[in-house]
């Protein structure tokens, strides 16, 4: 089988890939991404990582897609092209749960417990401390709503078991009138939803409004969930007590973008699904479906394409 390696690997990870698959005809891509396919990419049926949507419609033998990311959304607009050529596509849903749920506690901690805070005292050389002391909050039986009940946010919710936090879950057979009620009260909302036309600008100018003066935002979703403007106007107005962005509509920001400078606002750059063997896990995970395919037998994380996700 002709394969093409789309993601950026490094030598070893290469290695790894090129001996377990050493029968068939491996591309690896030159990382340049023109309107025009790549010739390797127009011979091959399977492909290990995310190309340029436009490139999809160009090939007449692909079969397969296996991403190496859980966001479909830049290829949303080629569902019926999917649908049509009965192509397969995979994703690595639940690959980085973990680690995002992860980010997310690491981000609410750093505000209940002010290591932010603290992080710009220890550059300015400013010793506050005692002042502070009882200022600081705690995670303990804090009233949690999620918006979605994948891997991320189930993941988040074991994590805060032990702080007996109150948790519940809005899906996509929540009412307005429960959701409304329940974002009335909340004290943490933690967004992992997907990229879908009913999940865009979700957080509006409106629902923004409902949240609690008190309550902390956390988008480990997708970055055009959010009314971006509306939301720094909240925390700098300090009609929101914080929030925790993964994800922004805009990526890589911009130098002029609001949200650098936005007050109570930690940004950490999409990095929530990152660690150490994340190159190589990806690899081992491509090539775990690879058998799969090979036996024709279900592949682990499918997307359906009228859904996105």
């Amino acid at each position: 089988m002709n394969i093409f390696v789309a993601c950026e690997l490094g030598s070893s990870e290469k290695i790894i890939i090129q001996n377990n698959l050493k029968k068939h005809n491996l591309y690896f891509s030159n990382q340049v991404f023109n309107k025009i396919a790549d010739n390797n990419f127009l011979r091959c049926e399977i492909v290990f990582g995310n190309i340029p949507p436009n490139w999809l419609v160009q090939s007449s033998k692909l079969k397969w897609i296996q991403l190496e990311s859980t966001g479909f959304g830049e290829y949303s607009k080629l569902r019926k092209n999917f649908l049509k050529k009965d192509v397969i596509i995979t994703n690595l849903k639940s690959f980085s749960a973990s680690q995002a749920a992860q980010t997310a506690l690491a981000g609410l901690l750093s505000f209940y417990r002010g290591t932010d805070f603290f992080a710009l005292l220890k550059k300015e050389k400013k010793w506050v401390g005692d002042p502070i002391r009882n200022k600081l909050e705690i995670l303990n039986n804090k009233k949690v709503l999620f918006f979605g009940k994948g891997s991320i946010n189930k993941e988040v919710s074991k994590y805060l078991k032990p702080f007996d936090c109150k948790c519940s879950f809005i899906d996509s057979h929540s009412t307005k009138e429960y959701i409304l009620n329940k974002l009335r009260l909340a004290e943490i909302i933690i967004c992992a939803l997907p990229g879908t036309k009913r999940t865009k600008m979700l957080f509006n100018k409106k629902m923004l409004d409902t949240f609690p003066k008190h309550s902390i935002l956390v988008n480990v979703g997708r970055g055009d969930l959010i009314d971006e403007n509306h939301l720094i106007e909240k925390l700098k107005n300090k009609t929101l007590r914080g929030a925790v962005l993964d994800v922004t509509s805009e990526e890589p920001l911009q130098k002029n973008s609001k949200l650098w400078n936005c007050p109570n606002l930690i940004l950490t750059q999409h990095t929530g699904g990152g660690y150490t063997n994340e190159i190589i896990d990806k690899v081992y995970f491509f090539l775990d479906n690879f058998k799969r395919y090979s036996k024709n037998t279900s592949l682990l994380n499918l997307i359906n394409p009228s859904k996105g996700y």
